[in-house]
């Protein structure tokens, strides 16, 4: 399995012209590098690095002035032996790390972007648990970041009041929060300029209290077809922002799009049932991660600006499905089964490969 795995590997990085490092921590798995800084420094630009799950957690690394892609098999990867990439943060460092992107990972403590800042970083399908993501180099200004398909657990994304910060995609992302790391998910958005929250579920338990953002002043932020449960948007805390085909269902303020000189643009619900299919413990605020969060009637049904339903996108074609976001993108083996495990020499070994993709 690990000489066929790696095959794949050689064969994938052929095709697309550029060099892919494999790194691995366990000693049952065949891998170029034991750790990721190791492989961050033999890497060039355009490079990829492709972790392997592990039942270890690896050590924190810092990526500068590389362009680099790093992916992992997903936060809870559908395939035998499930391990994920846990990683204890990490640092990027100089505007050379632009256009890298981050996919299929496990983050559990500070992401820090700083000095001479990247722009055009993309972090798709990872899970960043109880930790604060910190682009937050004052006076300057950052720009096209994508959050895509992203479990947010108790974490937050944390600006600078005195940075702008222009074309920030937040699309299709779960936002939890029960206030034991974070309170709320988002701080320091000071001065946005086309910053967009898209399509979203945020949730936690409690009696609607759970914030959305913490208690800095956040402005000039565009929302569009989300679904808030049980999270509050305080006052003072969210100002001069547009609210689109929005929902909330018991939350502490029920129409955020009403207060602190925020727009109610079309299309808000306010304080009703989106009426998901795992509602009852999307309520209690205890629902996994891979619960069915689809939505079959009800106000939330068919009532984005889009014609989609609000929250969660469940496309059938290409990467916009929350039920492949557990996994990254990147091909998969599910299985592997050895069908003639005793052969004679000179004989052929018949492999049964099951490989899947989540695109």
């Amino acid at each position: 399995m690990k000489q066929f795995f790696s095959f794949i590997l050689m064969l994938m990085a052929l095709a697309v012209q550029a060099t892919v490092h494999t790194v691995s921590n366990s000693p049952t798995t065949l891998a170029q590098f034991n750790n990721i800084q190791t492989a961050v420094n033999a890497a060039a630009n355009g490079d990829t690095i492709y972790i392997h799950g592990s039942p270890n957690a690896y050590f924190a690394f810092t990526q500068t002035n590389k362009q680099l892609v790093f992916i992992g098999p997903g936060w809870t990867p559908d395939k035998n032996l499930p391990f994920t990439v846990s990683i204890p943060g990490f640092t990027i460092t100089g505007a050379g790390c632009a256009n890298s992107e981050y996919q299929g990972l496990v983050f559990t403590s500070t992401i820090s972007i700083n000095s001479s800042k990247p722009d055009n970083l993309r972090f798709i399908r990872n899970h960043f648990s109880s930790l604060s993501m910190q682009i937050t180099q004052g006076g300057i200004t950052y720009s096209g970041y994508l959050f895509e398909g992203n479990l947010f657990d108790n974490s937050s994304v944390d600006a600078s009041s005195s940075s702008t910060y222009q074309n920030f995609l937040f699309q299709n992302n779960s936002f939890f929060e029960n206030g034991t790391a974070r309170d709320g998910n988002l701080s320091g958005f000071n001065n946005c300029i086309n910053v967009l929250f898209d399509h979203n579920l945020w949730y936690g338990p409690g009696s609607g209290t759970r914030n959305v953002t913490n208690a800095s002043v956040n402005r000039f932020m565009t929302f569009s077809n989300n679904i808030f449960v049980r999270r509050s948007f305080n006052t003072g805390r969210v100002l001069n922002s547009t609210f689109n085909n929005n929902i909330t269902f018991n939350s502490g303020i029920n129409n955020p799009w009403a207060n602190d000189g925020n727009v109610n643009g079309v299309g808000n619900v306010e304080n009703q049932d989106p009426q998901m299919a795992n509602q009852t413990a999307v309520n209690a605020g205890t629902a996994s991660s891979i619960s069915d969060f689809s939505i079959a009637a009800g106000p939330a049904n068919n009532s984005g600006s889009d014609g989609k339903d609000m929250g969660f996108l469940f496309d059938a074609v290409g990467s916009l499905n929350w039920a492949n976001s557990r996994n990254s993108r990147f091909p998969r083996i599910f299985s592997m089964n050895v069908i003639t495990p005793t052969v004679p020499a000179g004989g052929n070994v018949t492999i049964n490969v099951d490989a899947r993709i989540s695109n």
